[in-house]
């Protein structure tokens, strides 16, 4: 190749490459060009792009850790959770305007600004959202009355059939008469109460704090009712009256398993006792889906409980996971509740096994919550109520086993 068809060959492939050039600039001036047309999610993607490049490939998602760390190390840094809550201003402010209205005075601009977000006033204050996560009580939570046997109720008293023999089937030559069989048992009546709880709460704090604390209270409402269920579930002695309503719960309609002489305490029991309440129910019980009812407090002390080869009886989640219990004992479900007794002395009852279809728990009507401003009207006061109407019954004392400590 001579020096002038070098120069035409270089100079032809130079002139390609501009072509291509202006071709693509050409198709990305098009596309910016006709940018409105384009779907939300190009959109949405080319704006995406845009932050990254100016945030420098990360720098606000580093900016927002670093925001979170510094505020991890603000709350750590106070012990008391008073102290801790007031250290923020801004929260600080929205205390002392709460009590401010609460007691009918006046609020400045900052208070008020504290309440409602903005100093527009047009009323509507609203708790900040991160204001609410601040509630916090340290009372036991209740609602394990489901884990038994719940069923619908139509009528105030339901009876429940109690099936005892099953019919027996034989062997039957070609031909032969078939021997009759029969379903044997007895029943049990299931009555249905209310159990109710209500309180009176001042408007001008609910005013102030509608978005947080006003479900707070319809939530420990809710937990009072539920813990009268509970009780009456679990720990209820037959007495008639406010506290029991007349239901037995488990604990003390169940058979007794008494635990060895000089087990007097939980911290005294040991791996037979145990074993002792799972032989005390009928061996049915063994076959459905059986659980613990335990305590809180009682079964922090049962996990210290080893068998005669040095292992805990108890098993975490972790180690034996079982749907909605906390661990397992002897490979059976644990449910802490705190309507379960606690008292941890001679002749007291620490856990009870069985099974949850041998209670039947007949809701008639689900919670229900209610307010009122009407009731205390010259009192500016909202009402608010929560009511359930259900019953208990043990339908047989052999589907549970009372674990009771030794009376010496």
């Amino acid at each position: 190749m001579n020096e002038q068809e070098f120069q035409t060959k270089v100079l032809g492939g130079i002139e390609s490459q501009a072509k291509e050039t202006t071709l693509i600039k050409s198709s990305q001036e098009k596309i910016l060009t006709d940018v409105s047309r384009l779907d939300s999610v190009t959109k949405q993607a080319l704006e995406d792009l845009t932050k990254v490049k100016e945030t420098s490939n990360g720098f606000a998602l580093a900016l927002a850790k670093l925001k979170n760390l510094l505020a991890q190390q603000s709350r750590s840094a106070f012990g008391n959770p008073i102290e801790r809550f007031c250290a923020d201003e801004q929260r600080a402010n929205w205390l002392v305007a709460c009590f401010k209205a609460a007691a009918k005075l006046p609020l400045n601009a900052v208070e008020k600004t504290a309440i409602t977000g903005i100093d527009s006033g047009v009323g509507g204050a609203v708790t900040p959202q991160e204001t609410a996560n601040q509630i916090y009580d340290a009372l036991l939570r209740y609602g394990q009355w489901n884990t038994l046997g719940v069923m619908p109720i139509g009528s105030r008293t339901q009876i429940v059939p109690l099936v005892s023999a099953r019919p027996t089937a034989y062997w039957v030559a070609q031909g032969a008469q078939i021997t009759e069989g029969a379903v044997t048992g007895t029943s049990v009546t299931l009555t249905i109460k209310e159990a109710a709880a209500w309180i009176p709460v001042a408007n001008a704090l609910l005013e102030d704090a509608d978005a947080s604390f006003a479900p707070y209270l319809m939530d420990l409402l809710l937990q009072a009712v539920a813990y009268r269920l509970d009780w009456a579930c679990f720990a209820a002695d037959g007495t008639n009256d406010t506290t029991d309503g007349a239901f037995t719960g488990i604990a003390v309609g169940g058979t007794a398993a008494g635990a060895a002489a000089g087990n007097v305490s939980v911290a005294t029991l040991d791996y037979e006792d145990f074993v002792t309440a799972i032989a005390t129910v009928d061996a049915a019980v063994l076959q459905r889906a059986a659980k613990w009812w335990i305590h809180p407090t009682v079964l922090a002390k049962i996990v210290k409980i080893k068998d005669g080869n040095g292992r805990p009886i108890f098993q975490n989640a972790l180690e034996a996971p079982a749907p909605g219990a906390i661990g397992s004992i002897l490979g059976y479900p644990v449910v802490v509740t705190g309507a379960m007794p606690s008292t941890d002395t001679v002749s007291k009852v620490v856990a009870v096994f069985g099974d949850p279809q041998g209670c039947a728990v007949g809701v008639r009507k689900q919670f229900a919550l209610d307010q009122s401003s009407d009731f205390q009207f010259d009192y500016n006061r909202t009402a608010f109520r929560s009511v359930v109407r259900a019953g208990v019954v043990v339908k047989s004392a052999t589907s549970f086993a009372m674990l009771t400590t030794a009376a010496s």
